[in-house]
């Protein structure tokens, strides 16, 4: 029985899981393995930073830019570029039909994901191409998630042993560290 082409990292609303994420595509890259998509970055020299503040990496380009309209650390709530967020998904699009990607990583199926616009093409083209997609998925978006993704996602909790495992079970070795491997391989037996 193969593993399902989507993994969704359930996290808790606020608290994205940028460390682990940024693990396996280090690792990935690491190992030459060709990718596409987006990876959140928190800018941390920013002196005046808020929450709000994010960069985003493409990453079949390595190019970083702020996603963020940056208001000041007393602003309350986020304004997204979403003229940014267009260009974005469209270099995405662009990666997995032309640089043969192995992986799609989405940051985040975040709101304008959730309302059908956004990186949400991105996934469902990987899709078709038989290409695995690795996607943060906040708590609050879970439902739009599950009716989005149906039975083609599995769900995984933050973990690195997990998201080894599941990279395993299509072929790819993000280095996880060697207790991570080893739990891998006996997980595809």
């Amino acid at each position: 029985m193969s593993s399902p082409l989507i993994a969704a990292l359930i996290y808790a609303d606020g608290v994205y899981p940028e460390r682990v994420i940024a693990h396996v595509v280090e690792g990935l890259r690491g190992r030459g393995i060709v990718l596409a998509g987006a990876l959140q970055r928190t800018p941390e020299d920013m002196a005046d930073r808020h929450p709000c503040d994010l960069l985003i990496e493409d990453l079949a380009t390595g190019e970083i830019t702020a996603i963020a309209e940056h208001r000041g650390k007393q602003a309350r709530g986020c304004r997204l570029d979403v003229g940014l967020l267009t260009e974005l998904a469209e270099a995405v699009l662009a990666s997995l039909r032309s640089e043969e990607p192995r992986l799609l990583v989405i940051n985040k199926f975040g709101k304008i994901e959730a309302d059908g616009g956004g990186l949400r093409q991105a996934v469902a083209e990987a899709v078709e191409l038989g290409i695995p997609v690795l996607v943060g998925v906040p708590a609050r978006n879970l439902d739009r998630w599950r009716a989005f993704a149906g039975a083609l996602a599995v769900e995984l909790p933050v973990d690195e042993v997990a998201v080894a495992r599941w990279l395993a079970s299509h072929g790819l070795d993000a280095g996880a560290g060697e207790r991570s491997g080893e739990l891998a391989k006996s997980w595809t037996m």
